[in-house]
């Protein structure tokens, strides 16, 4: 069998999708007055409310007056939100909850501080440096680089995430692959490569922590476990079969939440991986471009997805990401500079992040006249499932074609298993 792995995910998720689709999200203890013992491990001030994440559970203050902070082990007494109360017939709340790993939210009336967790003390500390120093050297870009850094996207304009959804490049504010790939390989400068053990240690040491610093979503985890055991590959020496290998993090994922499914960025980010993996090869044969053929790669499987929940394409993504993405890196870089060198000499800071908001100034110039041509964008008021169903009828067809004719040609010893 040529990739087992790939058959096993499949066949965990078809469960999956049976298993949570036959169970109903408990209601029995909605509003029932709760008390939980936790560490604060996340907080998100929002217009109405501010949440913390504490275990499994949200925890949310209408008042805003609490005096709570990420880091604290905290007793908490207060009203429970059953995840199946939160259902209309537009969106199942409670369910994008769930794949999350969320199991209920708790309206808190009263608390009590019994400790400090000094590890997610130390880690909202350094979060906290990171975006107040951004906010100093960057003034108004200063959310856009802790979206890419933090991915703190909720603090960008509706007009900003406008843009990035119109001009197809809504990927770049969010923590993905491309992120963690320009960090790993930041690490790697740093300690001089991943040639000893204690190396590889340290990356991996490193892209946990800041997993767990950025919220570890869905699309964190399958970006940074992808990367670990591409670099675990490297550091043995063993060759390794991409497709196996976001199969094996499917598998985990799901075994560990099967909701996970219905995640969109979790689909978005597995589905454009899996699409660059099996079509950027065939595509950059052709254009011998690699940002073009990255972005046509991405967009097959995921097309279908922004097609469905986003009531629209974005028709000039291609010219957009060959403007944004090649910079990404370098944004990344000297913005990771420049908050580096803030507490050493903050004029240099200074001149290093303003070189770094002209390039920043600079895209969103491009990208905000490209998302306002009329037809860069095409909506879409009642997109259908029948249209996503037969697409990937016809291109899942393809690939299974593919497979089929490489395994016909392995048993004939005509091509080995690795490219």
């Amino acid at each position: 069998m040529r990739r087992p792995l790939l058959i096993t995910f499949l066949i965990i998720m078809i469960i999956s999708l049976i298993y949570t689709n036959n169970k109903t999200l408990d209601c029995s203890y909605n509003d029932n007055k709760v008390e939980i013992i936790g560490t604060v491990e996340q907080k998100k001030e929002k217009e109405r409310y501010d949440e913390y994440k504490i275990s499994e559970f949200l925890v949310r203050d209408y008042t805003k007056r609490k005096n709570i902070k990420v880091g604290d082990e905290i007793n908490i007494n207060g009203k429970f939100k059953s995840l199946g109360e939160m259902n209309d017939f537009k969106f199942n709340y409670g369910r994008y909850l769930k794949s999350i790993g969320c199991e209920g939210l708790i309206y808190i009336e009263s608390y009590k501080i019994i400790g400090e967790n000094i590890f997610y003390k130390s880690l909202d500390r350094l979060k906290e440096y990171i975006r107040s120093s951004n906010r100093y050297l960057y003034k108004k870009n200063s959310d856009f680089i802790n979206s890419l850094v933090l991915g703190e996207k909720d603090q960008l304009s509706q007009n900003e995430k406008d843009m990035f959804s119109r001009t197809g490049t809504s990927h770049i504010i969010a923590i993905s692959g491309l992120h963690t790939g320009i960090l790993c390989v930041l690490i790697s400068f740093i300690i001089g490569g991943i040639n000893k053990f204690y190396k590889l240690l340290i990356l991996i040491t490193i892209m946990i922590i800041y997993c767990i610093m950025i919220g570890s979503s869905p699309s964190i985890l399958r970006a940074i476990f992808f990367i670990m055991i591409l670099y675990i590959a490297i550091f043995t020496d063993r060759k390794r079969d991409g497709i196996s290998t976001l199969s094996l993090i499917g598998i985990i994922l799901l075994i560990n939440n099967p909701y996970i499914l219905y995640n969109i960025s979790f689909q978005l980010s597995f589905l454009a991986t899996l699409s660059i993996i099996y079509f950027y090869g065939y595509i950059n044969n052709r254009l011998k471009i690699s940002v073009i053929s990255l972005t046509l790669a991405s967009n097959i499987l995921t097309l279908p997805i922004i097609y469905y929940n986003f009531n629209g394409i974005p028709i000039i993504s291609i010219i957009s990401n060959i403007i944004i993405v090649p910079f990404i890196g370098v944004i990344i870089y000297i913005s990771i500079l420049s908050v580096f060198l803030f507490r050493v000499n903050i004029t240099i800071s200074k001149c290093i992040a303003y070189f770094n908001c002209i390039i920043i100034n600079a895209i969103y110039f491009l990208l905000c006249n490209l998302s306002e041509l009329d037809f860069a964008y095409i909506e879409i008021e009642n997109p259908s499932k029948f249209y996503v169903i037969i697409y990937y009828t016809i291109v899942f067809s393809y690939m299974i074609y593919k497979e089929l004719k490489v395994m016909k040609e392995q048993t004939n010893e005509l091509q080995g298993y690795y490219k």
